[in-house]
């Protein structure tokens, strides 16, 4: 009987992944689940191919929470450009509505994932080990650069001089390829791409050319899924996030057809007399959320709700009756 209770035990105690190692394979990682300042683009192990990943478990109520003001100075200077960041904050007492304003107040702009050990849709558990809560840094080349408790900023030092063309998956390409590629280190998409295209127009050698295909394809590939969501934000009226994401693609593509596509498609929008009542009702909106969303979430509720009903019929009240009921039923859980 008491082998049987000893077996069922096991059973029922969830695996503890052991401790990483530096050199160690990183292992796979999903930010599936609720996000806090929600990363364009990589979601997984495998979106940051190439880049420096530093995952980091933390609460409000102990001294993890000192190192937040370090990893938002990486993330300025850094972030989504060679350097990914996954916070995950404990749901121990803290939850969603508390881990928003903390984030608001500090002026936090990292994605932050909530339950990060303990929501399946959030799976970061194989980094946390048998000796508790740790910090991991992951290399260019997918492998543990560092995993413990304390000082990480010199690994990751380290591993972010290694970053040569961020965003790109690799760091390495021909001499002729790299007079284009650098321009990936200062966010010059639209420059590195017109480049690109126009010497893959003309005679290059194989390696050369396969180099600079894979510039070009990576950073079509941004700006397509870019696109592909305008048009399902389009057809939803969710307006504020297509201006974003058009204004995101006329900057990042400076000095490219794609960047003056953008450009026009913004004016277009502004001077469509159909949409005017559209876009104006998205600027109160922001005004409203601005000015009421780290207030008295009762208020802000409310205040939501007048202006889903004196804007009826906008793509804005549609999205603050959603967003009364959200922040209603997250802080009801309290």
């Amino acid at each position: 009987m008491r082998v049987l209770l000893m077996a069922l035990l096991m059973l029922a105690t969830p695996l503890i992944a052991g401790d990483l190692k530096v050199g160690d394979e990183a292992p796979k990682f999903r930010a599936g689940g609720v996000l806090v300042n929600p990363p364009e683009f990589a979601r997984s192990l495998e979106d940051c191919k190439g880049d420096v990943i530093v995952i980091f478990e933390w609460h409000t109520r102990d001294g993890t929470a000192s190192k937040l003001p370090d990893l938002q100075k990486y993330w300025e200077k850094h972030g989504e450009n060679g350097l990914m960041i996954f916070t995950i904050h404990r749901l121990d007492f803290e939850k969603l509505p508390q881990v928003r304003q903390l984030a608001h107040d500090r002026k936090l702009t990292f994605p932050i994932a909530m339950g990060g050990f303990y929501d399946d849709k959030n799976e970061f558990f194989k980094y946390k080990g048998d000796s508790g809560f740790r910090t991991a840094v992951i290399d260019v080349e997918g492998k543990i650069a560092y995993h413990g408790d304390g000082d990480f900023k010199p690994a990751l030092d380290a591993e972010l001089a290694k970053v040569v063309y961020p965003n790109l998956g690799r760091h390495a390409v021909t001499e002729n390829a790299a007079k284009v590629a650098r321009g990936l280190q200062k966010r010059e998409w639209g420059k590195v791409l017109a480049d690109a295209e126009k010497l893959l127009a003309t005679e290059l050698d194989d390696d050369t050319e396969a180099d600079l295909q894979v510039v070009a394809d990576r950073l079509k590939s941004f700006a397509e899924t870019r696109l592909k969501r305008i048009e399902g934000w389009t057809a939803e009226k969710r307006y504020d996030l297509v201006m974003k994401t058009l204004e995101k693609q006329r900057e990042d593509f400076r000095g490219h057809k794609l960047s003056d596509d953008a450009k026009d498609e913004i004016a277009r929008l502004k001077k469509d007399k159909e949409l005017k009542k559209e876009l104006k009702a998205w600027e109160d909106l922001q005004k409203l959320k601005d000015k009421q969303e780290f207030g008295d979430w009762q208020l802000y509720v409310t205040s939501l709700n007048a202006f889903a009903k004196a804007q009826a019929g906008t793509g804005a009240a549609t999205h603050a009756e959603s967003e009364a009921k959200r922040v209603k039923n997250e802080w009801s859980e309290q």
